[in-house]
């Protein structure tokens, strides 16, 4: 019998260089040669200055990717011969990886610098399982003695010895135990006995799995009173609860969100208090406390476009920020404060409020307004948030009707918005996978020179699928219904065209018109998009999509009156998200529309 060497791997005759045995062979490699062989079916390969002969046909493509390097050619014998020695133990720690624990390859001896010197390879038997042990887990458990052994079923007897799953079991060993509240376990290597008489191996593992770890006080460097309050807030255990990796990982997530920290360190103290909790100190980086940003769109629609945010955090040591932000474009202006205070007795419960200005002008009216609203929020998963809010809105509207009749209609809107958002995708500005969701109901009375009451729904969807490496299809369909008298201010009704709804035709042009032609808002909303995305490059991508929609005063005309356009478009991604330029055409051409329409913005259009 011959004791194989424990390390941090699997072992064999010697050591195994791990990093060589678990697929990414090309990059240990350090022999010249060139971009065209290829393994034959008599078991050799060749590659430039050196060929190999013996390899098993399985594997011969992985021991030609050994060959693909980008090293100049050997300038001397030495030189090659030394190449050839390294090469020749690249390739018994490829075999060995397989299970061919006694493979050898011996380069032959070779004085001439322009033939091609061959490596002979004697790949030996193949290894397989005797036995698979475990040493060091006599204290856990059994639920998690249970566990393990379903690890360690992963290798049964007369199974092939590849290095890769006896190391992944090594690794599953290590992840139960700290899932099963282990905190401190770890392994200090693989322990095998292989037998060249019998080719086959015995497998020891050997874990420290150290104490139950049971979690108590959250304790940080932040000396602020406040802070260490609002922190607290942010814990995700209650004391006397067990270990559990993603627990901390929860933690992290939830500091790194408040976006206050740059640095967060989380440690798990060793030693456990008076109670036997182990105590988890955080170790924080503030980041910095002010940003700006801006933004810019472009379309032949609705003109161009500019917005900027500012943002201070953290003004009162509870994780709170106010923000101001701005939009300047042809065809509306806005201004508003806001200011945010997270975490109100408990994770996740944010009050908003707001105060703003607008000016609106577009072609079915004209609008001045200021708003003021509080929201409150509460997350009840991590992909879905619940809010409700009030607000008051002041508005000055000119439109068709009181053009003709009132000239400018003033009132004043109280209403109650209540919502429901649901998203698990990655990035906002490029999804991949994922579903998006939003639902709302808006229930309000307007007071002018009448009080009409209304009451708007609203509820969209998107879902994001990945089905190539580099082919994103995305699909995402909206419906609006409203109730109560059209007296409202203009702006609570639907409108659809343009880049937000239907792309390829005039802003609101798939809206209702009266007998002058002109447009007003409409009681239903209907618009859906399909689009494919294709990431080209690091750089650059393009997009196919498909676009319909249209508002109208009953759910019936919605669906009849819809309209649809076809259009390509050009994504450059600069590290932040794609820049986005879209062109349209519309597919159902009424006159007065142009042939194409162009949209430049940041992010995908949903």
């Amino acid at each position: 019998m011959i004791r194989g060497i424990p390390n941090s791997g699997f072992s064999r005759l010697r050591p195994i260089a791990g990093a060589c045995l678990l697929g990414a062979v090309t990059a240990c490699a350090s022999i010249n040669g060139t971009q065209n062989g290829n393994g034959v079916s008599n078991g050799s390969v060749a590659q430039g200055h050196f060929h190999l002969i013996g390899v098993p046909p399985a594997l011969a493509a992985r021991a030609n990717a050994l060959l693909n390097t980008d090293q100049p050619a050997p300038r001397s014998v030495l030189e090659k011969r030394n190449r050839a020695q390294t090469l020749a133990r690249s390739i018994e720690d490829l075999l060995a990886s397989e299970g061919y624990l006694a493979a050898e390859v011996r380069p032959e001896d070779f004085t001439a610098m322009d033939a091609s010197a061959a490596l002979n390879v004697d790949p030996g038997p193949r290894f397989t399982v005797l036995s698979v042990s475990l040493n060091g887990a006599e204290t856990v458990d059994p639920d998690t003695r249970r566990i393990i052994d379903g690890h360690l079923a992963k290798l049964p007897s007369g199974s092939i010895v590849r290095a890769q799953e006896v190391e992944r079991v090594e690794a599953e060993l290590v992840t139960s135990l700290q899932m099963r509240g282990y905190a401190f376990a770890t392994s200090p290597g693989i322990d095998a006995l292989a037998s060249r008489e019998e080719e086959n191996v015995e497998i020891t593992y050997t874990v420290d799995p150290g104490p139950m770890v049971r979690l108590g006080e959250l304790e940080s460097d932040e000396t602020n009173p406040r802070s260490q309050k609002a922190i607290q807030v942010l814990k995700t255990w209650r004391e006397g609860a067990t270990y559990n990796p993603r627990t901390i990982d929860r933690l992290r997530s939830r500091l790194r969100s408040s976006g206050l920290y740059e640095g967060i360190g989380v440690v798990v103290s060793r030693e456990p208090d008076a109670e036997g909790y182990h105590t988890v100190s955080l170790t924080l980086t503030e980041a910095k406390p002010r940003s700006v940003s801006f933004g810019v769109s472009a379309s032949t629609t609705e003109g161009v476009g500019a917005d900027a945010r500012w943002e201070k955090r953290n003004i009162t040591g509870r994780a709170d920020k106010v923000t101001v932000s701005a939009e300047a474009a042809t065809l509306a202006r806005s201004l508003t404060a806001a200011y945010e205070l997270p975490n109100i007795g408990r994770f996740g419960r944010t009050l908003t409020t707001e105060a703003g200005v607008r000016q609106e002008e577009t072609q079915a009216y004209d609008l001045d307004g200021a708003k003021i609203a509080a929201t409150l929020s509460q997350p009840f998963t991590r992909q879905l948030t619940l809010s409700i809010g009030a607000a008051i809105d002041a508005t000055r509207i000119t439109d068709q009707r009181t053009r003709i009749y009132l000239g400018e209609r003033e009132q004043v809107t109280f209403s109650i918005p209540v919502t429901a958002a649901y998203t698990d995708v990655g990035d906002p500005l490029d999804p991949q996978e994922g579903i998006r969701g939003f639902a709302s109901v808006e229930s309000g009375v307007s007071v002018g020179n009448s009080t009409p009451g209304y009451t708007r729904m609203q509820i969209s969807g998107a879902t994001y699928r990945k089905i190539a490496s580099d082919l994103v299809a995305a699909v995402r369909a909206e419906y609006g219904a409203f109730a109560g008298s059209n007296a409202v201010p203009t702006d609570r009704l639907f409108f659809a065209g343009g880049g937000g709804t239907v792309r390829g035709y005039e802003y609101q042009s798939l809206s209702p018109t009266d007998e002058f032609g002109e447009y007003f808002g409409g009681r239903s909303l209907f618009s859906a998009s399909a689009e494919l995305r294709w990431r080209r490059s690091e750089r650059f991508g393009y997009a196919a999509f498909v676009d319909v929609g249209a508002a109208g005063d009953d759910p019936g005309t919605v669906f009849s009156d819809a309209k649809a356009s076809v259009g390509l478009g050009i994504r450059y991604y600069p590290g932040f998200g794609p820049i986005r330029f879209d062109v349209a055409a519309p597919l159902s051409k009424r006159d007065g529309d142009a042939p194409l329409q162009i949209y430049v913005s940041i992010g995908q259009a949903f």
